[in-house]
């Protein structure tokens, strides 16, 4: 429904533009605090980290998350152009990113929660905090230190446990707002492109139905057979009429029909044909006589070459 559609638009929108945000903020601050950093090992900042092994594993994740937020600010900027502009290509890449960020971000929650409820785990988080005696002078000031470590980590997990279940939570719903926001826009995009190439199919079919539009065809009108010629099995054939020969009666009588400008016909005026190897007759129908009969007009084609007789060689025919 158009409503639906407004809201999924909105979230998808609101969400885009955080992501693009967020993420660039995000991406600044770490590479601002990269060069802000004393790398060397023998600095009092990094006595914990004398090892250079250990100190390369850090930067590689310092980029790694770095790279993560740099290029989920470009994807959501990508996203956000395709939702002001309604480009259904943008947003389907957008929503695919989407959907994979939130796969990995749900596993690596799941992997972090359930560290955390371990109890080596904890214990080794401990151990490491109570060789730092600077950091445990100052969380001494929030109530925790060694003896303690353990049940503050405990109730950290519930708590990390909780936050997380809820952004889950809240980035589904997104995930599902992007998606049927998408599944509109597309749906939207194929059935004005179907009506689109309907319209130029029936204005191509129109234009095909109607031959007077085309300069090559030329304006006919057929006479039927007499009912004594037909009872006597005369063969008949086609020949031109002038159109000033036809009498009102004959005019009554005469189907329009329009003749592919191959076959030759008088070029000046328009012609009747007789059906009627005889046919001295008028042939040319009044436009009244063709308002009422509006059933009787429809294209003809006489595949007739220039030059080309109208009757076989090898037959006789009575003229």
């Amino acid at each position: 429904m158009p409503s639906d559609h407004r809201i999924f638009r909105l979230a998808t929108l609101v969400l885009s533009f955080l992501g693009t945000l967020l993420n660039s903020v995000f991406a600044l601050q770490l590479l601002a605090l990269w060069f802000s950093f004393k790398w060397e090992a023998d600095t009092s900042e990094w006595e914990w980290l004398a090892d250079k092994w250990r100190v390369l594993g850090f930067k590689v994740v310092w980029i790694l998350f770095s790279s993560y937020f740099a290029a989920a600010a470009a994807i959501s900027a990508v996203g956000l152009a395709g939702v002001i502009k309604n480009k259904s290509s943008l947003v389907r890449f957008y929503r695919d990113y989407y959907i994979a960020d939130f796969a990995f971000c749900t596993s690596f929650s799941t992997v972090i929660v359930y560290a955390a409820f371990q109890t080596p785990a904890r214990a080794g988080v401990c151990e490491e905090f109570a060789r730092h005696p600077e950091l445990v002078r100052d969380m001494q000031e929030m109530g925790i230190n060694v003896e303690n470590c353990e049940l503050w980590l405990s109730r950290a997990a519930l708590g990390l446990a909780a936050l997380l279940f809820t952004v889950i939570i809240v980035r589904l719903h997104f995930l599902f707002a992007i998606s049927s926001y998408y599944s509109g826009l597309s749906r939207c995009s194929r059935t004005c492109c179907i009506s689109h190439n309907r319209d130029r199919s029936i204005s191509h079919s129109h234009q095909r139905s109607l031959p007077y539009s085309r300069s090559d065809a030329k304006r006919i009108f057929l006479l039927p057979p007499l009912p004594e010629d037909a009872a006597e099995g005369i063969e008949l054939v086609y020949a031109p009429v002038p159109a000033n020969q036809l009498s009102h009666n004959v005019r009554s009588q005469a189907k329009e029909a329009w003749l592919s400008g191959t076959v030759p016909v008088p070029s000046n005026q328009q012609v009747a044909v007789c059906r009627h190897h005889h046919s001295g007759r008028p042939s040319r129908a009044s436009s009244t006589g063709n308002n009422n009969n509006n059933n009787r007009t429809g294209p003809i084609f006489l595949p007739v070459q220039p030059g080309e007789g109208l009757l076989p060689v090898d037959r006789d025919v009575k003229v």
